[in-house]
């Protein structure tokens, strides 16, 4: 079919109509009916009756009222969503008993809906389960089975419409199968297992169920406890006195593994093949020069390693380490080195440095040669140094300084050994993919530090502006856009040399690092301002409780982070500054119900006001019998409840309240 192009004009009238059509859906009232079953669910064998060594399937079948929908076993979550809304997935978990074997979960085909969560007037595709969703659960009958086996299945989903999200449910179903060796092949109920993928049984075993449908009558493992006579900390991992020379070990033994890294490998037989014609046959002065050699390597780090340990001596670096900004850039600063390393750039020596040429047949000449080799070595494993940097200056001056003269001794002892046995050189192995997957692993291992770091300077912020929780995964994302822009301009500027190229590259960099910039703070910025005013209270029952004796006006807002029309409403009509400065107003109390968690104490709340699900806002005081409720209202509708709450003449909330 050709394509047709619409003129510009027309294209913003659409869009314009678009966002109209989603705002005026927002203030339109509407009211969701009690539903007290939206999904039924029911098990059906494959046939009752099975035989030893059979293979069948179990149907869990989910039937939606129409209208209504469930998340699919796997939620994918548009990206502009993330933080927005934690679906609860749907979930089939067999308990088998002895004798029967499950296989990969087979789970229907979804259905796309689209929601505008985000309010940019342009619904994005979500998939769901909708009508009638089948679930296949596989299993394969012992071969030494006999009598009667029950298989106990739980269905977990939580039921949506446009308007409102059901409390999540939980359902308990049996099926019943008799052994009997004579037993046929027949399917029961052909239409029903005509989606069946029999090929299941040929793949391997395991899927979706996990391991507790395999393991329910298995103890869990015993758990290894953790040392308690701690020294210093890495990563989380409490290490004692004890282990601080398997933690030297393993330096050394990192130290030995940058000797394969792409830019070293190729020089450690030049290096020894030069020694070796310098001291000709005098073994002794091989040996000597080797040593040296080896001592240039060690005296590189131990440099290094020295330096770390002065900056610990100097209050305003110790300071500088302990600034969560300080923290966070180096935290980046080693994640780019990281990236750089699996090749994205490439980290270049000036050229002066190759040009120096050490003598091989001096003692000092060795000496220079092993400092030479360290540092021509620093392109590749430079950018790990500085993250081991970054960690040393945490810790203390000795542990520091041992673990980096480690690495040193570590790296150089190669060229001792080579020195004494040449002929061991023929078993050093050739660079190509064997060293840059070395290469690869270490810069992810150097990137764990990066990640490391960050998130100290996280938790830092975070503790420091607690209402940063609510938004950082959006700063994260506000980082990777502004990377993904400078890379962009950055290659832009690489390939191309025409000017409109190059600003279109620019434009759409400050575009996207730009809104997504705009998208964190205007939620920090909204976060912050709940916070500071401390306009939402979490819900505690016996607050509540005393809030209504008082008389005062009591708002409840029933949210959780799987429902998408409760953070809508946040962000689109309670964040509003109308809404806001009724929330300031004297006499006015309002509690945040969040029922994220299926514990929570407000599904109690929730029973009392004789509502099947959320979002809810509800509102009681004086000038109410019975608490205002709606499940879909824009922000003058809540000030007016507000307002209606306080009069001193009781009415009805149907006669006060928008219909729902």
């Amino acid at each position: 079919m050709p394509t047709i192009a619409l003129p510009a004009t027309t294209r913003v009238v659409i869009h314009l109509a678009a966002l109209v059509a989603v705002l005026v859906s927002l203030w339109l009232p509407g009211r969701a009916l009690a539903q007290p079953q939206v999904v039924a669910v029911s098990a059906t064998p494959m046939r009752s009756v099975v035989a030893p060594g059979d293979r069948l399937s179990i149907a869990v079948v989910m039937e939606h009222e129409k209208g209504w929908h469930t998340n699919p076993s796997n939620p994918v979550v548009p990206t502009s969503w993330a933080g927005l809304f934690d679906p609860i997935p749907t979930r089939v978990t067999p308990k088998l008993p002895a004798g029967v074997d499950v296989r990969e979960i087979q789970y229907p085909p979804t259905h796309t809906i689209a929601v505008d969560l985000v309010g940019s007037g342009k619904p994005e595709a979500y998939p769901v389960y909708e009508g009638t969703a089948v679930v296949y659960v596989p299993i394969e009958i012992a071969k030494n089975a006999g009598g009667e086996l029950l298989i106990p299945i739980t269905v977990d989903f939580q039921a949506c419409d446009d308007r409102v999200c059901m409390a999540p449910e939980t359902v308990e179903l049996s099926v019943t199968l008799k052994v009997d060796a004579a037993a046929g092949r027949d399917v029961a109920d052909a239409a029903l297992f005509a989606a069946f993928d029999a090929g299941v049984f040929e793949r391997a075993s395991g899927g979706d169920v996990g391991e507790t449908a395999r393991s329910a009558n298995q103890p869990p493992a015993a758990g290894v406890a953790s040392s308690t006579d701690a020294v210093f900390d890495l990563f989380g991992l409490r290490f004692s006195s004890g282990n601080t020379l398997v933690v030297l070990l393993f330096s050394a033994l990192g130290g030995f593994i940058l000797n394969l890294m792409p830019c070293v490998l190729p020089l450690i037989p030049i290096k020894v093949f030069a020694i070796q014609q310098a001291a000709g046959e005098h073994v002794g002065r091989r040996v000597r020069l080797g040593v040296a050699m080896f001592l240039g390597v060690v005296s590189f780090w131990t440099a290094l390693a020295i330096l770390i340990v002065s900056l610990k001596f100097f209050s305003a670096t110790n300071e500088l380490f302990g600034n969560a900004i300080f923290q966070l850039c180096v935290g980046v600063f080693i994640i780019a080195m990281a990236v750089g390393m699996l090749g994205v750039f490439t980290l270049n020596l000036p050229q002066g440095l190759y040009a120096i040429q050490p003598r091989h047949d001096t003692l000092h000449g060795s000496f220079l040669f092993g400092v030479m080799t360290a540092l021509l070595g620093t392109p590749c494993f430079g950018p790990f140094a500085a993250s081991g940097v970054s960690w040393a200056t945490q810790q203390s001056s000795g542990l520091a300084f041992s673990v980096f003269f480690s690495v040193g001794v570590g790296m150089a002892l190669p060229y001792l050994v080579l020195t004494v046995w040449p002929r061991l050189i023929s078993f050093i192995p050739r660079t190509g993919p064997a060293s840059d997957l070395i290469k690869q692993v270490l810069s992810l291992v150097m990137a764990a530090f990066g990640v490391y770091f960050t998130g100290v300077a996280v938790k830092t912020f975070i503790a420091e502006s607690p209402y940063l929780g609510e938004t950082i995964e959006w700063w994260f994302v506000c980082a990777i856009a502004l990377g993904t822009s400078l890379w962009l301009v950055f290659r832009a500027f690489k390939i191309t040399r025409a000017g409109g190229a190059r600003l279109a590259a620019v434009l759409i960099a400050v575009g996207l690092a730009g809104s997504s910039y705009w998208w964190a703070a205007r939620l920090t910025q909204i976060a912050r301002a709940n916070a500071e005013d401390n306009l939402w209270r979490e819900y505690e029952p016996a607050a509540y409780e005393k809030a209504v004796r008082e008389g005062k006006v009591v708002i409840a807002d029933f949210t959780a982070t799987w429902c998408l029309n409760c953070q809508t409403l946040k962000a689109t009509v309670l964040s509003t500054e109308k809404v806001r400065e009724a929330l300031k107003q004297p006499g006015v109390v309002a509690f945040e119900v969040n029922l994220s968690s299926k514990k929570a104490p407000g599904w109690a709340l929730l029973k009392e006001l004789k509502e099947p699900g959320i979002p809810l806002l509800a509102i009681s005081g004086p000038g109410y019998s019975t608490p205002w409720k709606s499940n879909a209202y824009n922000p003058g509708q809540v000030v007016e409840a507000i307002d209606a709450a306080r009069g001193g003449a009781s009415q009805s909330a149907s006669s006060a309240q928008a219909p729902r």
